[in-house]
């Protein structure tokens, strides 16, 4: 039998920044005070949680008999870290230093296998927050691959180290370090899947509509996952994969929380049974009984974790499509209203003016025809201005040398029209659909104004560049960043305008690198 293996875990505490609308009869003094208890009461949790985290493993025999099957402490810490902040670390240290069985291991071992596990909370916490650089890791496959690649890295160091302080301390033998550091490994990272998504699903309450008219189904749910893992785990026949029609239901219907409750549930009967020698994971040998389990909580924890993720990901689109297409819809709206106002006011009063002056004209032409070519040359001149003003009208509308030369010429002008110097890097070669051209002619010209308003840069960067039925757009600065979409720069404007054709669009934005505003559109190659 291996002895118990640490690794790292759950819980979300956050410590709350100090508030800039605080009373005035709180002084700065008070403000520290208050803000060290919070974060002392912070570690003192996590490091609370984390021991007993370890304690149920061990009451229950997670880490009993056939080894530490999932070690749970370790989502207790990388999600104390990644929700509340890396300053929490030394509760990761505390709690594992209580967690150790000291009348087992040697106090080197011991030891080694706090920092290993300490280590392996910090290094998985970073690399999430590198990772996955926006929202939340449910919330996208990239995000969610991010998590994953963060916790099997995270939970590899621990492993590498706790397996070496056993061995130096002679509590394994060198014959036994490979499978020694796998169970490690492979026991963190099932208890880092099970723990972290759920703590991040459910760290904030579910809105009040998540809940309206599905209490029901969600009980239904989980008593079909209990149900059916008991039903698969109760026998040595190869049923243990029933679960998994359950597993889908919870992902599909209710997305990253009913999932990671789902996976939580399963968990618990799987380990449960085979830790009491029950179910079809159980062998002779320890060693394959914990591969087997371990292997299937992985293959379930990640596959239905995909799925919610996909589920969820469909969802915002689908929500953000709805909120484009409000958008689009006000946006039309307002430039119908900008286009009357501008025929009213401009072009419209003009002929109306030159129609009644023409209709007295004729009957002073008539009394007097020498003063005809006097009020032919006025309502010609009159006439020229209304169509200056309807062709700049026009130009608002779709610009002339876009549509007559194509999107190279077109972002040329803009770059020589430009206050800012312009480097152009690659433009295409040949022209595309009208679509295509116009979606991309007004990325370039909104993102090059906005740096020209917003950014004090020195330089803006354009690159135009066509592959087989794409057109991908990029324009950067070097200015002061701070770029956003939300702040009405019409940065959403476009986001609705490209992803209208079924492209895409992203923004980065930071005072160290500037702006680069990125577009992949859908294009059609025209032959020339």
């Amino acid at each position: 039998m291996l002895p118990p293996m640490p690794g790292s875990g759950l819980a979300h505490s956050t410590v709350s920044p100090v508030s800039h609308d605080l009373p005035r009869a709180l002084s700065p003094g008070s403000l520290v005070k208050s803000s060290r208890a919070r974060y002392l009461f912070a570690v003192i949790a996590l490091a609370g949680l984390y021991w007993g985290a370890a304690e149920l493993g061990y009451a229950i025999e997670f880490s009993g008999p056939v080894a530490a099957i999932v070690w749970l402490p370790v989502g207790v810490g990388i999600t104390f870290l990644y929700l509340g902040g890396m300053s929490l670390w030394p509760g990761v240290v505390i709690g594992d230093l209580l967690a150790n069985d000291y009348n087992t291991l040697p106090l080197g071992s011991a030891l080694g296998q706090t920092v290993g596990n300490t280590l392996e909370v910090v290094v998985a916490t970073l690399l999430m927050h590198r990772l996955v650089r926006r929202g939340s890791p449910l919330n996208s496959i990239s995000g969610l691959a991010g998590m994953l690649i963060a916790i099997a890295v995270g939970t590899a160091v621990s492993a590498t180290v706790g397996a070496l302080s056993l061995q130096l301390g002679d509590v394994i033998p060198l014959s036994a370090a490979a499978s020694t550091w796998r169970t490690w490994w492979l026991g963190d990272a099932s208890g880092a899947l099970i723990i972290v998504p759920l703590a991040i699903a459910w760290h904030r309450p579910p809105p009040r509509e998540w809940w309206t008219g599905r209490r029901l189904e969600l009980t239904l749910m989980l008593i079909a996952v209990a149900g059916l893992s008991e039903l698969g785990l109760r026998t040595e026949q190869p049923l243990s994969y029933l679960v998994f029609p359950a597993l889908i239901w919870a992902a599909l219907r209710f997305g990253q929380r009913g999932a990671t409750l789902a996976i939580a549930v399963a968990t618990g009967f799987t380990v449960w049974e085979t830790t009491h020698y029950v179910g079809p994971f159980v062998y002779d040998s320890i060693t394959r009984s914990v591969l087997v389990t371990q292997l299937f909580i992985a293959v379930s924890a990640i596959s239905t974790l995909c799925l919610a993720v996909v589920v969820s990901e469909r969802e915002a689109f689908a929500e953000g499509l709805r909120a484009s297409r409000a958008r689009i819809v006000e946006a039309a709206d307002t430039e119908r209203r900008r286009l009357e106002h501008n025929l009213h006011d401009g072009a419209q009063q003009r002929l109306t003016a030159l129609t009644v002056r023409l209709g007295l004209a004729t009957e002073r032409v008539l009394e007097h025809p020498e003063i005809a070519r006097y009020v032919l040359a006025d309502a010609e001149g009159e006439l020229a201005i209304a169509i200056d003003e309807l062709r700049d009208l026009a130009h608002g509308i779709h610009p002339t040398l876009l549509t007559q030369t194509g999107l190279a010429n077109a972002i040329r002008d803009l770059a020589e029209r430009s206050a800012v110097p312009v480097r152009l890097i690659q433009l295409p070669p040949t022209r595309v659909d009208d679509a295509a051209e116009a979606t991309a002619y007004y990325v370039v010209a909104e993102s090059l104004a906005n740096a020209q308003k917003y950014s004090r840069a020195s330089r803006v960067d354009i690159r135009a560049a066509l592959t087989p039925g794409l057109l991908h757009i990029l324009v950067a600065d070097d200015g002061i960043g701070g770029a956003d979409e939300s702040a009405g720069t019409g940065l959403q404007g476009l986001r609705d305008r490209v992803e209208a054709i079924g492209g895409s669009f992203g923004v980065e934005s930071s005072a160290s690198a500037g702006t680069r505003i990125a577009a992949v559109i859908p294009a059609t190659r025209l032959l020339s």
